[in-house]
């Protein structure tokens, strides 16, 4: 594989272990995805560490909110002209839109996803999925899980944190010109203030339309947003100081203690403490152990993104993993493979793929699903996808950093 088949978009050279860590969570995403129709979920350790990889979806909302949000920082505190609000938003429309609204159509077709062409397809096509604007007819009533792209209920978030994004700019600048101490008291109290309404919000089930809303928006998400926009406010601070912090020497030298850290927490919750299937977009048992999911999933995020962001071009196996041409490569891609694992995987069903090998139908599906979304996705990508994002970048007058966001969930 050549390097210059695995270079990613301009805008992620700054942060470039990012795009495997992009790629690892949309796997991971697809492993949970193919549990749900092999029976790949039980009451043991694998069988419980299968089910919770639906941790990739905190990662999405981190890396998408630092990025995103880290050239508005840096634009202020530098003191530049900030970035046009109508070209973020002809680029965040160019890089979700059109490869979603394709794969949609497409898999409309091919395997036969219900929706899109429904009576409700402003739904589906407008993102509109989560919330209390339509009744679900058809086979989307019945089998929620062969209707349109059943993941997009993330997308649909990622989408409205991109609308509300440019008024958190708006508050952050006007706050900064009237704050006198140091800069980095408002993001970190506005962010508190963030993560406390989200943790509100995710501690009930929703029981009425507004509540709806509020649980499938970023405010709802806010404690996975809030760490990336924090921590794009923090590697600012840090990226001016003369000499870093003793704790970023600590991330820097030592990353495996990050991980590790994360590892052994992700090990204790699913062991220990969540339920042994995946809880997803909503809390279908215990409301408080989906709760500790929440908060103990954004802290794992938070503790495995710091060594890929402060550091990156340091020594240790784990940073030379992240360098690698094919996870760089999955990260790149993984957009498409979000768009594409599940038609795909419906599609592997329906041709009796689960059947080859009975006893070992998750390992059979993931495999063959794994390999199909990526023969898509990369098509996506180079025929329809980076295309966009270079026509996008036509006028730039200098190197975007916002990377093409890419959630994926079950």
């Amino acid at each position: 594989m050549s390097d210059h088949a695995v270079v990613g978009p301009r805008s992620h050279q700054r942060f470039p272990l990012f795009d495997s860590l992009r790629g690892l969570a949309a796997i991971s995403i697809l492993l949970v995805h193919v549990a749900i129709f092999t029976d790949g979920f039980g009451d043991d350790a694998v069988g419980r560490i299968v089910a919770h990889l639906d941790i990739g979806v905190p990662f999405f909302f981190l890396l998408s909110a630092f990025l995103l949000y880290r050239p508005f920082v840096a634009s202020r505190r530098e003191h530049r002209a900030r970035g046009r609000f109508d070209t973020y938003a002809e680029r965040r429309f160019l890089r979700i839109a059109p490869a979603y609204w394709a794969v949609l159509t497409i898999a409309a077709v091919v395997p036969g996803m219900a929706g899109a062409f429904s009576g409700n397809w402003w739904v589906y096509y407008g993102l509109l999925q989560n919330y209390p604007v339509y009744t679900p007819d058809g086979t989307c009533a019945v089998d929620p899980f062969r209707c349109a792209i059943p993941p997009a209920w993330s997308l649909s978030i990622e989408v409205f944190f991109y609308v509300l994004l440019p008024f958190f700019v708006l508050l952050m600048a006007w706050l900064a010109r009237r704050w006198r101490g140091p800069w980095m008291v408002p993001e970190i109290v506005v962010v508190g203030l963030l993560s406390i309404a989200s943790f509100w919000i995710q501690s009930r089930v929703p029981i009425s339309d507004a509540a709806t809303v509020l649980f499938f928006s970023p405010i709802g998400r806010g404690w996975w947003f809030g760490l990336g926009l924090l921590l794009a406010a923090f590697s600012v601070w840090a990226g001016q100081r003369e000499r870093l912090p003793r704790a970023l020497d600590v991330v820097e030298r030592y990353p495996w203690a990050l991980v590790g850290s994360a590892i052994a927490l992700y090990l204790a919750l699913v062991w220990f403490v969540l339920e042994p299937a995946p809880t997803g977009a909503f809390p279908v048992g215990d409301v408080g152990r989906y709760f500790v999911e929440y908060v103990g999933f954004g802290v794992i995020a938070l503790l495995i993104v710091l060594p890929a962001t402060f550091g990156g071009e340091g020594p240790g196996r784990y940073r030379a993993f992240l360098r690698h041409p094919i996870p760089t490569w999955l990260g790149v891609v993984s957009y498409g493979i979000f768009l594409w694992q599940f038609p795909v995987l419906v599609a592997a069903l329906d041709l009796g793929v689960d059947d080859w090998w009975p006893a070992q139908s998750f390992l059979v599906v993931s495999a063959v699903t794994f390999a199909g979304t990526v023969v898509c996705a990369a098509a996506s990508y180079y025929a329809l996808e980076r295309p966009l994002m270079r026509w996008g970048r036509r006028h730039e007058d200098e190197p975007d950093e916002t990377p093409p966001p890419e959630p994926v969930a079950p």
